[in-house]
């Protein structure tokens, strides 16, 4: 008889894992299944927890996303702007710098082909965090005008006490050549495994989990918090609406909460649990009586204003909004400890609209639905002392023969298509 499996959360990763294998069973403790990839329909609007789009550089994994959707996927070709200093510069900046006047795009190259040749001939230290690592990979310029402020304001925390083992792939690094184009008004595309995305055309991003716990079906527990987790001769027994014991242990929810509930963590492995960094999001939800651009989602690095990116789900799908309407999620990340943290809703609100009011994204008085959702668990930030605080960690789920999954689990930067190809990886293991 083959060994009964527990999974811990029902996000993607848990439901993709629970999907391919058969035998396990996923204890999600809220009502909907989906995790971060959830979205919320209210007055004709669907808004999802966060700008989530379908793309992946792993052809399987996008063959899965794209195969669990079928005929309810919609292709786009990404058109992505950074908003600054009043224009509307192509993403990545990097390859947007025709967009700025002549003299700061050549400013931005000439910065940018000098880190180059400075690396090249061995001249630049090593960066030894991430501030260090921008000005040595795109030079002066580019950082100060663009990378450092908005990362400074994405990650809410300084990134000169950050790690950088994780920026490849996630921060474009485009070639000498492409930027020198960029310079002189030429077409250059960055980014590029991300330049046609898809999206569902109906039930916003849910579609993809919703798809996913129809696969589970009975094995999936909706309202199941876990309270306690223990080891007892050689059993998981799970404590929550009622007792579950299992043979196997998945778990996908954040660190600190699993840490929280499991009985015996040693004291070393929870202070170093205490000491992982992350981000909470505040998701301004606006419903518009027209139709504004035909923009995917923005950045905007200007610390003045308080959303940090945007999207527009209404050019993502034309069913996410009523007929001539459109829509905008505004999106604020923000530490647990920070200054953003103690904001009242009502001030989240009033500064979002104000702002994109300000930046001549919309007009207030074309405002027809408000919303604001806080996601407590948004992103993870990889501070230095990340890799000594995770090797901790891991240590001890080797030890205790727990198996960790997903964003939060795992506590990796991943997009929602690394989650789920990490979930095939770990359900090999248990076939």
């Amino acid at each position: 008889m083959a060994d009964s499996i527990g999974v811990l959360g029902g996000g993607v990763s848990g439901l993709t894992f629970a999907s391919l294998v058969g035998n396990a069973e996923v204890l999600e403790k809220e009502r909907t299944a989906g995790g971060l990839m959830r979205s919320v329909k209210e007055a004709g609007y669907t808004f999802d927890l966060g700008s989530h789009i379908i793309f992946s550089r792993n052809g399987q994994v996008l063959d899965f996303m794209l195969g669990l959707l079928g005929p309810n996927a919609l292709t786009h070709r990404r058109n992505t702007k950074i908003f600054y200093k009043g224009a509307k510069v192509k993403y990545p900046f990097e390859n947007g710098l025709s967009d700025l006047p002549k003299e700061e795009a050549m400013e931005c190259f000439n910065d940018y082909e000098m880190a180059y040749q400075k690396r090249e001939l061995g001249e630049l230290a090593p960066p030894d965090n991430f501030k260090e690592w921008m000005y040595y990979r795109f030079g002066k310029a580019i950082t100060e005008k663009y990378l450092y402020p908005y990362n400074r304001k994405i990650w809410d925390y300084p990134p000169e006490r950050m790690d950088i083992f994780w920026v490849e792939g996630r921060v474009p690094q485009p070639p000498l050549e492409d930027v020198r184009k960029a310079a002189l008004g030429q077409e250059s595309e960055g980014y590029t495994h991300q330049l046609n995305f898809h999206y569902p055309a109906k039930g916003g991003i849910q579609a993809v989990t919703d798809a996913l716990a129809v696969k589970v079906g009975k094995r999936l527990k909706t309202g199941f918090e876990v309270k306690r987790v223990r080891r007892e001769d050689g059993k998981w027994i799970v404590e929550g609406p009622e007792t579950r014991v299992y043979d196997r242990l998945v778990t996908t929810i954040h660190i600190n909460d699993f840490i929280n509930i499991y009985d015996g963590v040693p004291k070393e492995v929870k202070e170093a649990a205490g000491k992982l960094k992350w981000n909470s999001v505040h998701l301004v939800m606006l419903g518009l009586k027209k139709k504004l651009n035909d923009i995917h989602w923005a950045y905007i690095p200007d610390p003045d204003i308080l959303p940090n990116r945007i999207s527009f789900p209404s050019n993502f799908s034309p069913h996410v909004a009523p007929a001539g309407h459109s829509s905008v999620l505004a999106e604020t990340t923000f530490s647990p400890d920070g200054e953003k943290a103690k904001m009242k809703p009502d001030e989240v609100e009033e500064r979002t609209v104000e702002g994109l009011h300000r930046t001549g994204v919309l007009d207030r008085k074309d405002i027809s639905f408000t919303k604001l959702v806080t996601c407590r668990y948004a992103y993870v930030v990889y501070d230095l002392d990340y890799q000594e605080n995770m090797k901790l960690i891991e240590g001890f789920a080797e030890r205790e023969g727990i198996t960790a999954l997903g964003r939060f689990s795992e506590f990796r930067y991943y997009n929602c298509d690394k989650c789920i190809e990490s979930a095939m990886g770990k359900a090999k293991l248990f076939l």
